[in-house]
């Protein structure tokens, strides 16, 4: 059977040495450089998802920019279809203006013209009646002289 020796105290003594010694010198380093590398890797992950949650946040903020930026290019779009229709309506009324006063300035004209004309035939009618009054004080027959009146009046009026 098993039989207790000086041999086997030593061993078991060698090994409690052994274990104390790895335990300090060996598993608390190595724990340690395992406690750190998983600190890494969780700062590592909670950075990433810092990263992650940043470029969300930014992305939001791009979306919500191009959306304003949407809004006002629309706005400004209405804006200058609004003042091209206004711009429009101002150049028509201006022309439907200028051509009214045109046609007016057009009429009075014609009217002026008319009024000389009309003078001006007046005058010739008035010329003629004195003529041919002077004509029938002078003259012997009247029917002679209505008939040379006549004559006259539609060579003038050709």
């Amino acid at each position: 059977m098993l039989e207790l020796d000086i041999n086997l105290l030593f061993t078991v003594i060698d090994v409690l040495i052994l274990f104390f010694a790895l335990r300090k010198f060996l598993f608390k380093p190595v724990r340690r450089i395992m406690e750190e590398r998983k600190n890494e890797i969780d700062q590592s992950y909670a950075e990433a998802e810092k990263t992650r949650q940043e470029a969300a946040s930014m992305k939001s903020e791009y979306d919500r920019t191009m959306q304003e930026l949407d809004e006002k290019k629309e706005q400004s779009v209405a804006e200058a279809k609004a003042q091209a229709g206004r711009e429009y309506d101002r150049i028509l009324a201006q022309a439907k203006n200028d051509s009214d006063e045109l046609i007016e300035k057009a009429k009075k004209q014609a009217q002026a013209q008319a009024a000389q004309e009309k003078q001006k035939a007046n005058e010739e009618i008035s010329s003629m009646v004195k003529d041919a009054a002077a004509k029938i004080a002078e003259s012997e027959s009247d029917k002679s002289l209505y008939d040379a009146f006549l004559n006259q009046v539609e060579t003038r009026e050709d």
